[in-house]
């Protein structure tokens, strides 16, 4: 049973969510700042950042893309990391911002979810419980939602720190390796 004034809260919040446009100070802000940055990383690019009520979407492309999205795209974590420090320095708003270079973020999704499947489907044959290595938490959570209705695995991450691996096991079998 919710409170009255815990009803109110979440109403409020709820609301100011609806309401949420991120300003045109953010975007143009968030653009220059990115830039600069892959100017400095001698890997110049053309920038269109779009917003969908607070989701912040920056693309690039140009003839540095590879670079930029390799080792399953760290860089471009990195620089999504970086940034959301810089800009939720500046700004109160509370923007969720996204970077992609070329189709790097469609492209890996897709990956990932095919992996987990692919694996989903070696655990249920074998029984032996398998593993991805290296994820990070969005990336983890592609693969439970790729799984979560499939009723003869589960998933779950496990290891320290922002980069977990996920294990893919039967029911039953609490995950272990075997």
């Amino acid at each position: 049973v919710k409170s009255k004034p815990v009803e109110t809260a979440q109403k409020a919040a709820k609301k100011a969510t609806e309401d949420f446009v991120v300003g045109e100070d953010l975007l143009a802000e968030l653009k220059t700042d990115l830039a600069r940055i892959l100017e400095l990383m001698h890997y110049p690019s053309d920038i269109s950042v779009s917003s969908d009520k607070e989701y912040v979407t920056a693309q690039f492309r140009g003839e540095y893309v590879n670079e930029i999205v390799e080792q399953n795209g760290k860089i471009l974590d990195s620089l999504q990391y970086l940034l959301r420090k810089i800009i939720g320095k500046k700004y109160s708003e509370k923007a969720i911002i996204s970077l992609d270079a070329g189709d790097f973020r469609a492209v890996r999704t897709e990956e990932l979810r095919q992996l987990g499947l692919e694996l989903a489907a070696e655990v249920k044959k074998s029984g032996k419980t398998g593993s991805i290595p290296s994820l990070n938490p969005s990336e983890r959570r592609v693969v439970h939602l790729a799984l979560q209705d499939d009723k003869g695995v589960r998933s779950r991450s496990v290891g320290e720190g922002l980069f977990k691996k996920v294990l893919i096991y039967r029911p039953g079998s609490k995950g272990r390796k075997g």
